[in-house]
């Protein structure tokens, strides 16, 4: 059975990119946001030992007590309202009143010149409706909330976009690193910039988080991402949160998009048995490292597939609503919370 917790930040929050960041080597420290899954993870981790302190010993062992914590599921709440990531596949329309309308890239059979270049054998290209005087941009940091969401996935347009100017402000943090014994500045070089994330000014922005495998009975603050800032926690008063199947059931052609970053061993593509990838629209990969508190050592550094991204896909759609639906798809970590997907249709005349 799945915990549902709320989180709300108490102060700003620094969650970084995997770039490094030794202090008197590099000054300025990018951060991310929404934080990847396995932060949240790592912090189920932290606050179950901190509980259970006698069995901080069997981490990382065969007989370790969070081995079978597993996240279900990663969204932001604003209010009521749940919010995801953009659907990659998404562009903005700026016509000549300056109005925006949002369509959904269209897979359209590729020359034989660029599956030479791309060895896919579709190309996702902007709807024929489209102005030819209009300007055509990418949406960055974009969500959509469920019901957009569910839209989406059922192959209908979308209206409205939510972009991170309405949720978060980001904040940049000049520091200098300090002499741990006399609290006094260090030698020159060691001034550093960090970049903050306060999650608006009413705080209505929460990060919601589904898991199992692990019982937290006291858990009203956890330390979340860069510099120990902590967030408050409390259990959801809702039911566990669900996006519906798309309403057509049976198919060839379907959509796997990603909520959540997922790890692939071959890159950029999973490989499913049963399933042709057609086309995809797929952001730039993330880092994905971390801090071993046991060991007092870094993980090692991988590269994830960002969240957003779409495959466009032919096989069997009912199987794939069965198998793939609301599940992490990730061939590493799954057990993180990374690469939960859910399944989208198209329409077919369109290949």
């Amino acid at each position: 059975m799945s915990n549902i917790i709320e989180l709300d930040a108490l102060d700003t929050l620094f969650f970084r990119d995997g770039k490094p960041f030794t202090m008197g080597e590099e000054t300025w420290a990018e951060g991310l946001f929404p934080p990847p899954p396995s932060v949240i993870y790592g912090a189920l981790r932290t606050a179950y030992f901190s509980e259970n302190i006698n069995n901080l010993a069997a981490a990382n062992t065969k007989n370790d007590p969070t081995k079978g914590l597993r996240i279900d599921n990663i969204y932001l709440k604003s209010s009521t309202i749940p919010f995801f990531p953009l659907p990659l596949d998404c562009v903005k329309e700026t016509g000549n009143n300056n109005e925006e309308t949002y369509h959904v890239l269209t897979p359209l059979k590729a020359t034989s010149l660029v599956r030479s270049m791309t060895e896919q054998e579709y190309i996702l290209m902007p709807p024929s409706e489209i102005d030819e005087e209009s300007a055509i941009e990418n949406i960055e940091h974009g969500f959509l909330d469920k019901s957009e969401l569910i839209e989406y996935l059922s192959a209908e347009s979308i209206c409205t976009v939510m972009t991170k100017d309405d949720f978060w402000a980001n904040e940049t943090k000049i520091g200098i690193g300090r002499n741990k014994v006399t609290g006094t500045s260090s030698d020159s070089g060691m001034l550093y910039r960090v970049n903050m994330t306060r999650l608006g000014t009413d705080n209505s922005l929460s990060i919601m988080v589904e898991f199992s495998g692990i019982e937290l009975s006291n858990l009203k603050l956890l330390k979340l991402g860069g510099e120990g800032k902590a967030v408050a926690c409390q259990k959801a008063e809702f039911r566990t949160m669900r996006v519906p199947i798309p309403s057509k059931k049976d198919g060839t052609y379907f959509k796997i998009y990603l909520a959540t970053p997922a790890i692939f061993k071959q890159g950029l593509f999973p490989i499913i048995d049963g399933i042709t990838i057609l086309a995809a629209a797929v952001g730039k990969p993330i880092p994905i490292g971390g801090f071993d508190v046991k060991e007092q050592f870094p993980k090692l550094m991988q590269y994830a597939v960002p969240a957003g991204s779409v495959y466009y896909c032919k096989g069997n759609l009912r199987h794939a609503i069965e198998t793939l639906h609301g599940k992490a798809i990730s061939e590493e970590r799954a057990n993180e919370g990374f690469g939960i997907a859910y399944i989208g249709t198209f329409n077919m005349e369109e290949v």
